[in-house]
This record gives C-alpha cells, structure tokens and sequence, in this order.
C-alpha cells in the first residue's frame, strides 16, 4: 500500500511539472469596443468582466494544452454579445439586448509554444461567433456564456491538424 502511495505522489508531481503554462495580457483595454455593462460607458465592466474572462481562459487553456506547451495571449478587442439599445424608454436603455444581429467578438494575437520553447502555432486571430444564439444555454446566470464557449471552441481547436 506505501509503495502505491508513493507511486502515485510521483505521478501527481512528475505530471505538475510538465503541465500547460497559460498567459494572457489584455492590450490597452479601455479602448475595448465593447466591455461594459451599462449604456453610458461606466467601463466598470472592465474590472468585472476581464478578470474573469482571464481566469477562464487560463483554466480552460490548461485543459486543452498538452503537457509542457504553454500558450500566450494578447487580447487587443473584446465585443460582448448583445447590445444596450440607448433608445429603448427607462429602464431598458441600460439592458443588454441579445440578439442574433450582436455576437460576441474577440481579437487577439497568440504563441503557443512547445516545452523547449519552439513556435508551434502563431497568429491573429479575430473570433465572431455568428451561431452563437443557436447555442444550448445550460447557464442562465454567467454573463459570459457566449464568449466563453467561443473561447472553449478555439482553445479546442488550438492543437488540431491545420
């Protein structure tokens, strides 16, 4: 039994070691098309929605690196889905309206890299999800659903066959 505990301690810390690093900057976010989540601009979007879309990429991405690759990302523009339509009477012109005409988008640019630190795969990527509204909706209460199941399919993707 002690020699199966300390062989799957070791597996546990030989496979820590050789886990996917993740890192993501976002570039100049105030400028940001769409980050917010009031009508007038407040940008206090940017201190609730960016940390979590950080921590989800970061989660997500060690689920989808292999072992010992590491990925950086520089998000340079976020749209989130839907709009604040300004026109519509209080108190709907601070609601954001989804709708199929307003995916959620995403630029960024990204290195993912092998564990000796050669460049697998480099690029801009600009994300639109124009299906996002056909989507199965099994959360009702995260804010992000749609941009983060368009940052899952591209992570998914990342290390396919081109």
């Amino acid at each position: 039994m002690k020699t199966f505990a300390i062989f799957c301690i070791s597996l546990i810390l030989g496979s820590a070691s050789l886990s996917a690093e993740v890192e993501v900057v976002f570039e100049n976010p105030s400028v940001f098309r769409d980050i917010d989540f009031r009508y007038q601009g407040n940008r206090q979007g940017q201190k609730v929605y960016l940390p979590e879309i950080e921590q989800y990429i970061l989660k997500q991405g060690k689920k989808c690196l292999l072992d010992g690759q590491s990925l950086k990302m520089t998000i340079t523009d976020i749209d989130l889905a839907g709009e604040f339509e300004g026109w519509r009477p209080l108190p709907w012109d601070d609601v954001r309206i989804v709708k199929g005409i307003y995916p959620p988008r995403m630029t960024f640019s990204f290195e993912l890299l092998a564990e000796d630190g050669t460049v697998l795969k480099s690029g801009e990527e600009h994300l639109v999800d124009l299906n996002f509204d056909f989507r199965v909706r099994t959360n009702n209460i995260d804010d992000l659903y749609y941009e983060k199941a368009m940052i899952r399919d591209w992570l998914q993707q990342l290390n396919s066959e081109d």
